[in-house]
């Protein structure tokens, strides 16, 4: 429905760290027109460059809290809000060394909506300019 929003504008940044703390961030939106408990994102799926980045190495942010993406599905205390920014952290997957370099980005989201006998799948990609780790 809103897929063309799902990534946010210049929102890839370099995470500082060492090992697998050293990662990326990036912002997203949900592809939908009301707010979902997180327990109903199925799936999030994020690409870069052509590469799938593993759902394990994946932290989602949002006003309710951090969830490790893999475990969405069990997490029935907090909810993605319409139109609320969230920030996906990578760990482990190490962009730092091309900072300023534009960077493939694709997004997927699997959402199960109540009263949809299907689940919903919102895509988005867009090419981002990484920024640079903040000191």
């Amino acid at each position: 429905m809103f897929d063309k929003y799902i990534i946010c504008e210049n929102s890839l940044r370099a995470r500082s760290g060492n090992g697998s703390k050293s990662g990326f961030s990036l912002e997203l939106r949900l592809p939908y027109y009301r707010a979902l408990g997180l327990s109903m994102v199925e799936k999030i799926s994020l690409t870069i460059d052509g590469e799938t980045v593993p759902c394990e190495r994946m932290t989602l942010h949002v006003a309710d809290g951090a969830f490790a993406v893999a475990e969405l599905g069990s997490v029935d205390h907090a909810r993605w809000g319409f139109g609320e920014v969230a920030r996906i952290e990578v760990d482990g997957v190490n962009l730092q060394d091309s900072a300023g370099d534009d960077h493939e980005v694709q997004v997927e989201q699997h959402l199960r909506i109540s009263y949809l006998p299907f689940t919903l799948i919102g895509k988005d990609r867009k090419h981002l300019t990484l920024s640079p780790a903040e000191t």
